[in-house]
C-alpha cells in the first residue's frame, strides 16, 4: 500500500484536486475576513493658507500611504485604491517637525458596505519642508534656430509677451538664469509669424526640465514676429580728400573690409550699388606718412539698412602716403629735339652730355632709364650766337622733371650760294674796272 501510494502519479493528482475542492467549498461556504490593503497617494488640501504667508512647501519622503482594512475573502476584489482618499491638512502644519496627520476615508459607497472593522493608515503623517515663495520678473528671450534662404537675413525679431512672472521657491527659482522660447527659421524667405513653448535656462544655456513641477510662468507660450531682410553684398567706395605735403605722394587706399554685406527693404537695396565713404573722413591734406582711420560702415547707411551679422561693421583704412626722390639721369644732346629749327642757322651743343633731375617713388625710378627720357627744346627765338636754352620733358604719369644743369647751344648762320655769287661778281667787276682803267 505504501509502494502504491508513493509511486502512484494518478492518485497524487487526484489528492490535489480533492484539497482544492475542498478549500473552495470552505472559502464559499464559510467566506472569512481577511487583511487586505492598497497604496493610496496622499492629497494635500488647504494650500492657500502657505500661500498667504508667502510661503511653499515639499513633500520629504513617500507621497502615499498604506491602507490596511479588512474584507470578506469573496469580496476582496470589489476594494481598489480609488474608494479611498488619503489627505494632509496644511492647516494642522506643526512647525518645528513640519509633520502632518494623514486622514483617510473610504469614498465609495459599495467598498464601504463590504470592508469590515477599522480603516487604518501608515505612516499617519506626512512630513513638508516649507520655504519663502518667491516671484520674479524675466524677460523672454528669443533663440533663433537655423538659417535663412540664401540671399536672405533674419531681420527684427519681436515676442509677445515681452516678459513673464515666475513663481517658485526661493532656492527653484534661483536656479533660472533667463527665460527664452525656441524658434526655428531654416530656409525662410519670407516674414515668419508663430507661437512656441516658453522655457527656463540656467546660466550655461541649457533648459531646466526638472523644476517645471516646482515653479508657475505666468504665460506658457509665447507668439512672435520675425522679419526676414533681402541680403546684398556692397562693396566700399574709398573717396580721399585733400593734397599731400611737397615732396610726397598718396599712392592709394588699404582697408582690412573691402565689402560687406547688408540686409534691408528690397526697395532701398536696390538703388544701392557701393558704400561711400566720404572725404571728410579720408583727409590727407598735409601728411607726410601713411594715415590710418577707424570708421563705423553702420554710420554710412540709410536708414533701415544694416549690416548683418556675419560682416564686420569697422573698418580700419590706411591712407598710403610715401615719399619721393630725386635721381639724376645723363642724356646725350644728340637724342634732344630741336623744335622751331630755322633752315638759314645751323645748331650745335656746346656740351655732348647733359643731366637731368626727375623726381619719384624709389621703385618707379629704378624701372627708368635714359632710353625712355625724350627731350625737347624750342630753337624758334634764337639768332646766331650762343645761348642758354630750356630743356622741356614730357614724362609719363608718375614722374616729375625737376630740371637740369647749365645747357648751351651754339647758332650758326648758313651761307646761302645766291651769298656766295654776289660776292664773285663783285670781284670781277672790280678787276675789270681795274683793268679797263690801266689801259
Amino acid at each position: 500500500m505504501k509502494e502504491k501510494l508513493m509511486n502512484n502519479l494518478g492518485l497524487k493528482i487526484l489528492s490535489l484536486g480533492l484539497a482544492i475542492f475542498a478549500w473552495f467549498m470552505v472559502i464559499n461556504v464559510v467566506n472569512p475576513l481577511v487583511v487586505d490593503s492598497e497604496e493610496v497617494p496622499v492629497e494635500m488640501i488647504n494650500e492657500d493658507i502657505l500661500s498667504k504667508a508667502n510661503l511653499t512647501y515639499e513633500v520629504i519622503g513617500k507621497k502615499t500611504v498604506t491602507v490596511t482594512y479588512e474584507v470578506r475573502t469573496r469580496d476582496r476584489y470589489r476594494v481598489s485604491a480609488r474608494d479611498f482618499r488619503a489627505y494632509a491638512d496644511l492647516a494642522s502644519l506643526y512647525d518645528v517637525t513640519g509633520a502632518i496627520p494623514v486622514n483617510v476615508e473610504v469614498i465609495n459607497s459599495d467598498a464601504r458596505s463590504l470592508i469590515e472593522g477599522a480603516v487604518t493608515v501608515k505612516p499617519g503623517i506626512v512630513r513638508v519642508q516649507t520655504e519663502e515663495l518667491q516671484r520674479k520678473r524675466f524677460e523672454v528671450v528669443p533663440h533663433v534656430s537655423g538659417k535663412a534662404e540664401d540671399g536672405y537675413a533674419i531681420g527684427n525679431v519681436k515676442v509677445k509677451p515681452e516678459y513673464v512672472y515666475v513663481t517658485g521657491p526661493v532656492s527653484v527659482v534661483g536656479q533660472i538664469s533667463s527665460v527664452g522660447t525656441e524658434i526655428e527659421v531654416t530656409s525662410a524667405d519670407a516674414d515668419i509669424t508663430g507661437s512656441s513653448r516658453i522655457a527656463l535656462y540656467d546660466a550655461n544655456g541649457n533648459e531646466l526640465t526638472g523644476i517645471r513641477e516646482d515653479v508657475t510662468i505666468s504665460r506658457e507660450e509665447a507668439e512672435y514676429q520675425i522679419s526676414i531682410l533681402k541680403v546684398k553684398e556692397l562693396s566700399l567706395d574709398f573717396q580721399v580728400s585733400g593734397q599731400v605735403a611737397d615732396g610726397f605722394r598718396f599712392t592709394g587706399v588699404e582697408s582690412d573690409v573691402r565689402t560687406i554685406s547688408v540686409e534691408g527693404m528690397r526697395s532701398v537695396l536696390a538703388s544701392m550699388g557701393t558704400v561711400v565713404v566720404p572725404g571728410e573722413l579720408l583727409d590727407i591734406d598735409g601728411a607726410m606718412a601713411d594715415v590710418t582711420v577707424d570708421v563705423d560702415l553702420n554710420e554710412l547707411l540709410p536708414d533701415n539698412v544694416s549690416i548683418v551679422s556675419t560682416s564686420a561693421t569697422t573698418a580700419m583704412i590706411t591712407l598710403k602716403v610715401e615719399p619721393l626722390e630725386e635721381r639724376r639721369f645723363v642724356l646725350n644732346t644728340r637724342g634732344l629735339e630741336l623744335t622751331g629749327v630755322s633752315e638759314n642757322y645751323e645748331y650745335m651743343f656746346v656740351d655732348r652730355e647733359v643731366s637731368v633731375w626727375i623726381r619719384g617713388l624709389p621703385e618707379d625710378l629704378d624701372q627708368l632709364n635714359v632710353n625712355m627720357l625724350e627731350g625737347r627744346i624750342d630753337v624758334s627765338m634764337l639768332e646766331e650766337g650762343t645761348h642758354d636754352v630750356t630743356l622741356e620733358m614730357e614724362l609719363t604719369d608718375g614722374f616729375e622733371f625737376m630740371g637740369t644743369e647749365f645747357l648751351r647751344i651754339r647758332v650758326t648762320a648758313i651761307e646761302t650760294e645766291s651769298e656766295s655769287g654776289e660776292g664773285s661778281e663783285s670781284t670781277g667787276d672790280s678787276e675789270g674796272t681795274g683793268t679797263e682803267e690801266t689801259e
